[in-house]
């Protein structure tokens, strides 16, 4: 049997673009239950720079030096009725502004392969607990006193990744043909797991119980911080809950190695909305090129010219 084609929703938003040798982009969208969309989403480039109009000796003249990494981020926001897409978006632009402004880039690029970079883990951590406390001050001053988020989160500077995460978004890496996830989920059920090796039930309600986020839970965040120098032609994919829970590994890898990055992030939301779409769904691909390519501005279209309503997908036979 052939299932019918599958059109992503006039809901969605979509981001695209190339900077620093990473190709990124991503679509949100409010899946097919929901009223509101709690995720968000950031694309961006992250950067200090100088640009010499004029100088003495003139051999400067014209130099731009500029310091500079790709910000990638994934946030799935909780609360509903206005306490998750308000977490979610405060996180995003809290741990963004956080790095833009606190970065040590005189450290962070202190060569030209990134290498000057490994002591980020301060940073990244500081970032996502100055994150948590206004997401908690948001919460504060608002009806849904409980609104929390998940974040996942990539700089890459030079080849090198560093990947800051905490929730259920996730981070996986397909490279040379190999899938792997490079993210742990921080529920209550991956827990029980690790602590028991007893695995449990798919249908269990402790799969959607989150015991370490940004806001939402008593606890400061724990983030799992990860650094990993890339290779040419790694493809990452960030994602929300909206699409694991309706699409296996198996079917994320089939997709994600057919097509360009924006045709696979519209195919991964339609096969999650083909599937029940009861979340929202956020999906977001970067791929690291061989060359750092003539840069490209990240963009992004309005929702109303969003969706891709000129793209079907048909998923395969089941």
């Amino acid at each position: 049997m052939t299932n019918a084609p599958v059109t992503v929703a006039s809901s969605s938003s979509v981001a695209t673009g190339v900077h620093g040798g990473i190709d990124a982009a991503a679509v949100t969208n409010v899946g097919r239950l929901r009223r509101r969309n709690e995720d968000a989403f950031l694309i961006a480039t992250l950067q200090r720079s100088l640009v010499v109009h004029d100088s003495s000796p003139r051999a400067a003249a014209g130099a731009n030096v500029g310091l500079s990494g790709t910000l990638l981020m994934v946030a799935d926001g909780m609360g509903g009725e206005g306490g998750g897409d308000v977490a979610s978006c405060v996180a995003i632009n809290t741990v963004a502004s956080y790095l833009l402004n606190r970065m040590p880039w005189t450290t962070a690029l202190a060569t030209p392969d990134g290498a000057g970079a490994a002591g980020m883990d301060g940073p990244l951590t500081s970032a996502l607990v100055v994150g948590d406390a206004c997401v908690r001050l948001a919460a504060a001053h608002s009806t849904t006193p409980r609104m929390g988020t998940t974040l996942t989160m990539a700089l890459v500077i030079g080849p090198m990744l560093y990947l800051a995460h905490v929730g259920d978004t996730r981070c996986y890496l397909l490279r040379a043909g190999q899938f792997s996830r490079l993210t742990t989920d921080h529920t209550v059920a991956q827990k029980v797991t690790d602590e028991t090796s007893e695995p449990v039930a798919p249908a269990s309600e402790l799969h959607q119980v989150l015991w370490n986020s940004l806001g939402g839970v008593a606890n400061l965040p724990e983030p799992q911080i990860i650094e990993l120098k890339l290779e040419d032609n790694d493809r990452l994919l960030f994602c929300s809950d909206g699409l694991t829970k309706h699409v296996s590994d198996q079917r994320i890898l089939a997709t994600l190695t057919s097509g360009a990055n924006s045709v696979v992030c519209e195919r991964l939301v339609a096969l999650a909305n083909e599937a029940g779409g009861s979340d929202n769904v956020t999906v977001l691909v970067a791929d690291a090129r061989p060359t750092v390519e003539a840069n490209r501005p990240f963009s992004a279209k309005p929702p109303a010219e969003a969706h891709a309503s000129d793209v079907q997908f048909t998923p395969a036979a089941s």
